[in-house]
């Protein structure tokens, strides 16, 4: 009985001393299959696009704060109050609604790059990892 124990573990280690090797070959196999280039590419559009995307609502809400800043400021010179309270909640609206638009546009800019990234990717011949699929949670946030 003790006999058979040790050929057995002594069987199981030969098996798993010789698996990284098994592994090593099949990644091998499996990466030279890969259509670089088009995966490369697919990266490129996407993060050029989402690069342009973050500067588009970055200058959108630069602009909305410079001009309520400056209706804001204005309204100061304003003597009566209620003139003045109509122009600072005109200040503040027009800034929500600058600001819910970029953010929208942001939003739909972001899920439409990923979308198209998934596509351009399945397109390319063995370009799949994970990092794939969970990166655009990462971009949740841009």
């Amino acid at each position: 009985m003790k006999i058979n124990l040790v050929k057995a573990l002594l069987l199981s280690s030969a098996i798993f001393a010789g698996l990284p090797v098994l592994a090593q070959q099949s990644a091998t196999t499996v990466s030279s299959k890969i259509d670089v280039l088009c995966i490369q590419s697919a990266i490129d559009t996407r993060d050029t696009t989402l690069a342009n995307m973050v500067s588009d609502w970055s200058s959108s809400t630069k602009n909305a704060l410079e001009a309520r800043r400056d209706a804001l400021k204005g309204s100061w010179s304003i003597s009566d109050y209620k003139t003045r309270r109509l122009a600072q909640r005109k200040a503040w609206s027009d800034y929500r609604k600058v600001l819910r638009s970029a953010n929208t546009t942001k939003t739909k800019e972001r899920s439409r790059t990923w979308k198209k990234f998934e596509h351009d990717r399945r397109q390319c011949e063995g370009a799949y990892s994970p990092e794939m699929t969970t990166g655009s949670t990462y971009d949740a946030h841009l």
